[in-house]
């Protein structure tokens, strides 16, 4: 079944790349649920409340930060990197030149946020209703997270499930992960370094080491718009996108090695899956916003004097490695169902010989002696050719004995 909105594949009546929902799935009869799915449904609303009431906090600050970067970015340099598999740098910015790259930046995340509340805010709209009204739907949880948003949030807290659980494990055993030298960059170097990392680690690994090598795959199997392949959200349809999403999450883990150590490459591993995941499913714009909240975490303690921010962003973070611990089984049960399946194999239509028929006739009309077309009816189920008079039966589909109840002298095949 194709989307009416962007004409691409749907799967259970909703598109995951406009985030269309199908009328039949919406007008379907209301259901009660378990207590446990109230549970879950209750916690996973306050996670998605509380992922956007910071979403749009660190979005205001990253704007007003535009005024105290920008100045430094004219009279400062900047690099623009590749990643093989390390950074590379290629061209030094400086001037005007760093300030359009910082400011394109910045525009990416704000046309990302704007993406996403487009193609999602219906969806999340109607299930804010279906948990404040108590009356959910009849729909899988796997449609529920086609969500752009709600798919967004669920990734993010089994990220921070998972990141958090490991860097638990090491304190556990003594260990501690180096610190970034970012740390010791001025306030400004810091917001452009985090704001660079967001949008331009999304576009080096996953644009590169994912949608480009998909978009020519793509192209060998006769697609079409290959740009929805090199920006992302063409989905799993091809299951050869899971090897490019593990050899990008390598390379971006890989890429931090320089300034980071061994004992970060896991989570920073794990990372990379999350926003290849989403690069593949939601688009750029989906991956761009989990690095860019990601990062930007702790950038409200870095800007403003808000007093026990951290001792909030601490109990916050509990909260929500609670919700990440179901969504983190929610997906590894869904890859543990995916790797056992067997992909689909597409059924070769069947082509049947077209059939020629005029007003009823199996065959049109051939004379066996000239080739001529015409022919007259001449009774008892025989034909005449009009032009060499050469006799033989009129082939027809017509119930029998139709035949000798037409006029004779008829022109053959009858209209």
């Amino acid at each position: 079944m194709r989307c009416p909105r962007c004409d691409l594949e749907m799967e259970n009546g909703r598109c995951d790349v406009c985030g269309y929902n199908d009328p039949k799935i919406s007008s379907t009869p209301d259901t009660t649920v378990s207590s446990k799915d109230v549970v879950k449904h209750v916690a996973t609303t306050a996670a998605v409340l509380t992922f956007l009431g910071l979403l749009f906090l660190n979005t205001a600050l990253t704007i007003l930060s535009v005024e105290m970067v920008l100045p430094e970015t004219l009279t400062g340099s900047g690099v623009i990197f590749i990643v093989f598999p390390i950074p590379i740098g290629i061209i030094e910015l400086s001037g005007y030149s760093f300030s359009a790259y910082y400011l394109f930046l910045v525009a990416a995340i704000l046309v990302s946020l704007v993406v996403i509340f487009y193609k999602g805010l219906e969806d999340l709209y109607l299930y804010l209703k279906e948990v404040f009204t108590g009356k959910f739907k009849e729909v899988k949880e796997n449609d529920r997270l086609g969500s752009p948003i709600l798919r967004l949030v669920s990734i993010f807290t089994a990220l921070l499930f998972i990141t958090m659980i490991y860097y638990l494990g090491l304190e556990m055993m003594g260990l501690s992960p180096s610190v970034s030298p970012i740390e010791d960059y001025d306030l400004w170097e810091r917001l452009y370094s985090l704001t660079q990392a967001v949008v331009w680690e999304e576009i080096v690994v996953r644009v590169v080491f994912i949608g480009i090598p998909m978009a020519v795959y793509a192209a060998g199997k006769g697609k079409e718009k290959l740009s929805r392949y090199v920006l992302g959200g063409f989905g799993f349809e091809y299951r050869v996108a899971v090897v490019w999403i593990l050899i990008s999450s390598v390379i971006f883990a890989l890429a931090h090695l320089p300034a980071w150590d061994l004992l970060k490459m896991f989570p920073t591993f794990i990372a990379g899956l999350a926003f290849g995941y989403l690069f593949v499913k939601n688009g750029l714009y989906s991956a761009i916003l989990l690095h860019f909240f990601w990062n930007f975490m702790s950038v409200p303690d870095m800007m403003t004097d808000m007093d026990n921010y951290l001792a909030f962003l601490s109990w916050l973070t509990v909260f929500w490695m609670i919700v990440g611990a179901y969504y983190t089984y929610h997906y590894t049960k869904k890859v543990a169902t995916w790797v056992q399946k067997k992909p689909r194999k597409k059924a070769e239509p069947i082509r049947k010989k077209p059939v020629e028929r005029t007003a009823g006739v199996s065959v049109g009309y051939v004379c066996q002696g000239c080739g001529f077309d015409k022919a007259l009816y001449t009774g008892e189920g025989k034909v005449k050719c009009k032009r060499c008079g050469n006799e033989s039966e009129a082939k027809t589909d017509r119930p029998p004995g139709y035949d000798d109840k037409l006029s004779r002298n008829r022109e053959w095949p009858p209209s």
